[in-house]
């Protein structure tokens, strides 16, 4: 991991979201920041462009959402906060499981692989952050959020359990041979969207009697 590249790009994440944050309430300039941040990377590994430096944006953004996240909690009420650590809680657990394997994946024998693994859990969070965005600032066209929930449960669900399982069936010989955090996280990550595939299900179910009853 480069030093010198991730103080700057910690601050170029800064930036972006102190920019954006002049026009947005902070949830929604979050949101945004991690939109951008999700076409950047799917953007350099799709092109092959300088993928050193690409993991090193991801790591340096991680690094500067868990600064946001636990501003929030240190900045929380007392009758907020433990909404707050209940809410930032999975991310931070998140983040820095992403932070250790992208660091891993600067090696060159994995860094293929572990970045196609990244690569597909990227490409499922598209729609989670164009959903958010629809609930926020469109809220009441309610129709038009019960569809992207639906298809954010669709994409969501396809590369998480389908992409993501076809990634280790076909990779087997190359994922077995990671270091065994490596396969304890990527595994743990994948037992994840199972979870949040059944919380989008529920959500979808939800919408579709709500929409029957107004009907």
């Amino acid at each position: 991991m480069n030093v010198g590249f991730l103080i700057p790009i910690v601050c170029f994440w800064h930036t972006i979201s102190t920019e954006i944050a002049k026009y947005k309430p902070p949830a929604v300039t979050n949101n945004i920041v991690s939109f951008i941040h999700c076409i950047s990377f799917i953007g350099h590994f799709h092109y092959d462009y300088n993928l050193d430096y690409a993991t090193h944006i991801s790591i340096g953004f991680y690094i500067y959402d868990l600064f946001y996240i636990c501003s929030c909690i240190a900045t929380a009420t007392a009758t907020t906060a433990a909404t707050e650590v209940k809410r930032g809680a999975p991310f931070i657990l998140h983040h820095l499981a992403g932070m250790y394997i992208l660091n891993a994946s600067l090696r060159e024998d994995i860094q293929e692989h572990v970045l196609y693994a990244y690569y597909i859990l990227e490409k499922s969070n598209i729609m989670l952050y164009i959903s958010y965005h629809l609930h926020k600032k469109y809220s009441h066209y309610v129709r038009l959020n019960i569809i992207t929930d639906f298809a954010q449960l669709l994409i969501y669900s396809y590369y998480r359990l389908i992409e993501l399982s076809l990634f280790v069936y076909y990779r087997r010989n190359h994922f077995f041979q990671f270091p065994y955090m490596i396969q304890f996280l990527i595994t743990a990550v994948y037992c994840m969207g199972f979870m949040w595939s059944y919380k989008l299900v529920r959500k979808n179910v939800r919408n579709f009697y709500s929409v029957r009853k107004a009907a």
